[in-house]
């Protein structure tokens, strides 16, 4: 198995077990348009007489500043006017947000992370000083492990020699975490040249602790390139380097992801994303409990627990709205499911969003509503909508959020799966995708049409719970 087939595999599994962290570094920054260290101390080299083409150690080049300024002033004021601007969020960094990771490292003094998690409202908890590691984060909110500092409190960055020397005494709180997080959780590198010290010595720690069987780690790398170099003899040579360097991080079990430009880094983790989604299924639907055929009604109920049952045991998240009726059917079935086989990880496993009702005679929230079914169909890879009919004027019509959410779950590319038998909306979007003769109906990723004529008789509820979770299966397959 090639290195990155088996990242795309392991990796998201990882997520989704709540087994995965991330590290972030410089590339990610310098890919958004924020300096290179060299760019960044090049103003400090031409005051000291030193080119920094020509200096490999910059962190002592940012001592010698200090030491000839007599304090850190000026190369603080270097940092801040090239740091402190705002940069666009890069596409990667937007993926990242939205991953169910919990813990995020970086060297990175920016603020792009955290204006990543701002720009879709999701907690953040930014820890930039030793002393904040104590501090509980909020529940829910993931932590942003800042251990170098940040843009926010300029006093407390590391840049010079003095601050990497004296690190374990300053903030040599984040290295055993750090050690711990590599321990315990896959660990996912992007943009790290592994030349900072302090990860190097919690490598070197990894190392001693497991010798020959390290934890496994995936770092995402792009080698050199031909058109990076004047002539064909020095990119030969850096090439050949590269190599070396690469397999020899597999002593610390970094496995090295290579890909031939920065954008690729954004395809990988949007398939990973993909991945992570394709575990979650958004069973959408709503049916009245009293008011239409009672046949179909506990037809329906039974369709919603039968499948609810058979997304816990076959291992899937279940993602749901709790509309009327069908929503507490398939969670109750999901429940059944977890306490049969003692998988009762409810916070992983079951992301529920009910859509706030309100007090009689005000109207709705619509735009939160909204924003609520944007969510699930975001997280989501596969979408069942089973019934989807509310009560009119003492006769059933179809639901207008199973619409929306129906709506909402093609614009993201979600695989849908109407159980046209069940009825109200359901019904209405099977009988649109059956007249399409493939896979794909207008952009909207779909069962064959065989399946979904299968689907649109009623049958054993079961039945129909298995052939839904068949559908998924074939689906999966085909897009692994």
């Amino acid at each position: 198995m090639n290195t990155r087939r088996r990242f795309l595999e392991e990796y998201p599994k990882a997520l989704i077990d709540d087994q995965a962290a991330i590290f972030i570094g410089a590339g990610v920054s310098t890919g958004a348009g924020y300096p290179t260290w060299r760019q960044l101390l090049q103003d400090i080299g031409d005051e000291l007489g030193v080119a920094t083409d020509d200096v490999h150690d910059l962190a002592a080049l940012a001592q010698w500043s200090v030491r000839k300024s007599s304090g850190k002033t000026r190369v603080l004021g270097v940092i801040r006017d090239h740091i402190k601007p705002d940069r666009k969020v890069p596409p990667a960094l937007e993926v990242v947000a939205r991953l169910p990771l919990r813990n995020i490292w970086t060297t990175n003094y920016d603020r792009l992370i955290e204006r990543a998690f701002e720009a879709i409202n999701r907690p953040l908890e930014a820890v930039s000083g030793a002393d904040d590691l104590s501090i509980r984060p909020r529940p829910g909110a993931a932590r942003l492990l800042k251990m170098h500092g940040t843009i926010d409190r300029l006093n407390d960055i590391v840049i010079a020699t003095d601050d990497y020397e004296l690190y374990r005494v300053n903030r040599g709180a984040f290295l055993p975490l750090l050690q711990a997080h590599m321990t315990s959780f896959s660990m996912l590198f992007v943009g790290l040249s592994f030349t900072d010290p302090n990860v190097r010595h919690v490598l070197s720690l990894i190392r001693e602790a497991f010798t020959t069987t390290p934890p496994e780690h995936f770092a995402i790398v792009r080698p050199p390139q031909r058109k990076d170099f004047k002539t064909k003899k020095e990119f030969e040579a850096r090439h050949i380097q590269h190599k070396h360097w690469a397999e020899d991080l597999l002593r610390y079990g970094l496995h090295v992801v290579e890909v031939s430009s920065y954008g690729e880094i954004d395809e990988l983790l949007l398939e990973v994303e993909r991945r992570v989604a394709n575990n979650r299924v958004w069973v959408s639907g709503s049916w009245p409990v009293t008011g239409l055929h009672q046949d179909q009604t506990e037809f329906n109920i039974a369709v919603a627990r039968a499948l609810g049952y058979r997304l816990g045991v076959a291992g899937f998240a279940l993602v749901n709205g709790s509309g009327l009726t069908i929503g507490p059917a398939t969670i109750s079935g999901f429940f059944d499911a977890l306490q049969e086989t003692g998988s009762w990880d409810l916070e992983r496993r079951l992301l529920v969003r009910p859509f706030p009702q309100p007090l009689e005679g005000r109207e709705p929230n619509r735009s939160q509503w909204a924003a609520l079914r944007s969510e699930m169909a975001r997280v989501s890879g596969t979408v069942v909508i089973l019934g989807g009919a509310k009560l009119g004027d003492e006769t059933p019509i179809k639901a207008d959020g199973v619409w929306e959410e129906w709506r909402a779950a093609a614009e993201r590319g979600s695989l849908i799966i109407p159980i046209g038998s069940t009825g109200g909306v359901a019904e209405a979007v099977a009988l649109q995708l059956v007249g399409s003769g493939s896979r794909q109906h207008l952009g909207v990723r779909k069962p064959s049409n065989a399946d979904l004529r299968r689907l649109m008789k009623r049958g054993n509820p079961e039945e129909v719970a298995d052939l839904v979770m068949k559908i998924i299966s074939r689906s999966a397959t085909v897009q692994s």
